[in-house]
């Protein structure tokens, strides 16, 4: 499917539209959506996965009803909320929200919105995540590069406990648009290995989602400090395998005792649990995806004392490193 019939197809109508357009009341619209969903009390429904992901489905795509107001509903998955095209105006907890084309929004269980009847141009993308992919297979996965991606992640996943759901404008980015592209493109052919192409891709569109919300954490509250924090991670993550706390610390012009303080505060972390953290993680990816004897790796991680880096390994894992090679290379 090439990108022009990717839009037509998306500006066809549905059959809820077409009973729009016919000129079905408006009562009788209502009644017929909330025939289809479980009432949560005080007004609000249960959008519920069973009605828009396969048995064993982790992801899946539902484009939303042009010309009908959507009543305020919470979700048992995780949705991505994507403006393909026009404006999309919601109240979200309480606050009203105006998100236009290519703004995504994402939204937890628990965060109850509604959505006012869009215009014709007005084109809203849902991507439907089971909670188990987006909590642990998901974000486990995007904290296994490195320090900064976790810090990141973290970030987010605090900000969403708190809120239910997160905003992330659009600011022009291109590549936010073809990622999404990419995901319905695959999914409305659903060729071959469909569902691992799903889930790769909207690793990559959460990512470049996070690259967005480090700029602009750039231009919000603490500047300087938020910053710094992102600028002190991304050294430890280059230079773990030699950088110590005093060359940290003249790279910045800053006293260790304040940088170790600071990296405490923002991330709940040290220094050298930084430091350590990234060296364990060098040493898992050298055991699950190389032969590499444990002696020789140790030094490739930056330690130069083989009993310590084993003391550390069984502390973070609780195995040694012959076993954890073992378990995750086993056939």
């Amino acid at each position: 499917m090439e990108k022009g019939e990717l839009d037509r197809y998306l500006r066809e109508y549905t059959e809820m539209e077409k009973e729009v357009l016919d000129g079905a009341s408006d009562t009788y619209i209502q009644e017929k959506i909330r025939a289809r969903f479980t009432s949560a009390g005080l007004g609000r429904y249960l959008f519920e996965s069973r009605q828009f992901l396969a048995p064993g489905e982790k992801i899946g795509i539902c484009r939303g009803d042009r010309f009908i107001t959507t009543f305020p509903h919470k979700h048992d998955y995780i949705e991505l909320c994507y403006v393909w095209s026009g404006v999309c105006h919601q109240e979200i907890e309480g606050k009203q929200v105006v998100t236009r084309q290519g703004d995504v929004c994402i939204f937890d269980t628990m965060a109850v919105h509604s959505i006012e009847a869009g215009g014709e141009n007005d084109i809203l993308v849902n991507i439907l995540m089971r909670p188990e992919f987006f909590d642990t297979a998901f974000l486990s996965r995007m904290t296994r590069g490195g320090i900064v991606s976790q810090f990141l992640v973290e970030a987010v996943t605090k900000s969403r406990k708190k809120q239910h759901y997160l905003y992330f404008p659009d600011h022009g980015n291109v590549r936010v648009r073809q990622i999404v592209e990419r995901i319905l493109e695959e999914y409305y052919t659903a060729d071959l290995g469909m569902e691992e192409v799903l889930e790769s891709y909207v690793i990559i569109l959460f990512t470049e989602l996070l690259r967005a919300f480090r700029d602009d954490s750039r231009k919000k509250g603490d500047v300087s400090r938020e910053v710094q924090i992102l600028e002190l991670l991304a050294y430890i993550e280059e230079n773990y395998e030699t950088c110590t706390l005093s060359e940290m610390g003249k790279a910045f012009g800053l006293h260790g005792n304040y940088l170790t303080a600071l990296l405490k505060e923002k991330t709940g972390r040290s220094f050298v649990e930084h430091v350590q953290e990234q060296r364990l993680k060098k040493a898992k990816s050298l055991l699950e995806n190389t032969d590499i004897p444990v002696a020789e790796l140790i030094p490739m991680c930056g330690y130069n004392n083989m009993n310590f880096f084993y003391r550390k390994f069984r502390e973070s894992e609780g195995c040694t490193p012959a076993q954890y090679r073992r378990k995750y290379r086993a056939p």
